[in-house]
């Protein structure tokens, strides 16, 4: 990994986010890009205050920010480590965040996350899922294990060119950020078995998932054996995908869980929430989503 772009949590207590960056730093010789964020509202929209006042302010908050970074940084060993900071005046933070990178490739973006939404809400760690171009890891407040656990979610339930894709886009990070982290890789994927066949006890549904996981063979060969993983380490489970995930991420004591997110907007997609977001909502483990 070479750049890593961190986001300053708002009120700069535990940078998490910026922990575990650093980590990877350490190992990969990356650049870690350390921006806060200030807004205060009322400021711009204000026909009271002049143009020189509303500067003033930008600058009080921003030089204000500033400092609590750099204290926060004066505390950390950054030997070998390259950190630049910046603070940016911005409401809509995410926005900012996905307009940089749309500007300049990062290996990863990094965040604290705030695991909660209502429905005339969303919040900005799913609006990155969503949106970023590059992969986004949420982080929770658990450090990172020696020698931890990397879960790959992958979905092999299509052998499309984009699934194959993003498949591939999973493992790939999953195996990048294991060898930052000394970590093993493991591998997961939930097959869909049709209910009805339980319930009208027509079909043996163990028998139907041997031949899933006979037709997946092909499938596994060229993602799983290629990418050099070793199959006592692929779970091929039977449930809903969301909670098989937070299931296995638990059995394994993941530290993190990387997953494709296939950036459902819909209504439906927004009451029902798709994957990515319901085990970044239920999993103890960090989130990294990749588009």
């Amino acid at each position: 990994m070479r750049e890593l772009l961190v986001i300053a949590d708002k009120k700069g207590s535990k940078e998490s986010a910026f922990h575990h960056a650093l980590e990877i730093a350490r190992n990969t010789g990356a650049t870690i890009e350390f921006v806060g964020f200030v807004h205060a509202p009322g400021v711009d929209s204000s026909e009271i205050l002049s143009h020189e006042e509303k500067r003033k302010v930008h600058h009080s908050y921003i030089d204000r920010k500033q400092e609590k970074m750099d204290a926060f940084l004066a505390k950390v060993d950054l030997t070998g480590v390259k950190v630049k900071t910046d603070v940016v005046w911005e409401k809509a933070f995410e926005r900012w965040v996905i307009s940089r990178c749309n500007q300049k490739s990062f290996d990863m973006v990094f965040k604290s996350g705030h695991r909660s939404e209502t429905f005339l809400y969303t919040p900005t760690d799913w609006q990155l899922m969503r949106h970023c171009p590059e992969a986004v890891m949420i982080v929770g407040d658990n450090p990172w294990k020696e020698g931890g656990t990397v879960l790959a979610a992958l979905d092999l339930g299509s052998n499309n060119k984009r699934s194959l894709e993003l498949n591939e886009d999973i493992l790939r990070q999953s195996i990048k950020l294991a060898n930052a982290t000394n970590s093993v890789v493991h591998a997961c994927y939930s097959m869909a078995v049709p209910k009805a066949l339980s319930d009208l006890d027509l079909i043996d549904p163990k028998a139907y998932e041997e031949k899933i996981k006979d037709s997946l063979d092909p499938m596994i060969r060229k993602l799983v054996d290629e990418a050099g993983l070793d199959r006592s380490r692929l779970h091929l489970v039977s449930g809903k995908p969301a909670k098989e995930i937070c299931r296995i991420a638990k059995q394994i004591k993941a530290d993190v869980v990387l997953l494709g997110n296939k950036n459902n907007t819909s209504l439906r997609g927004r009451l029902m929430g798709n994957t990515a977001e319901s085990v970044l909502n239920k999993v103890s483990a960090d989130v990294v989503v990749i588009k």
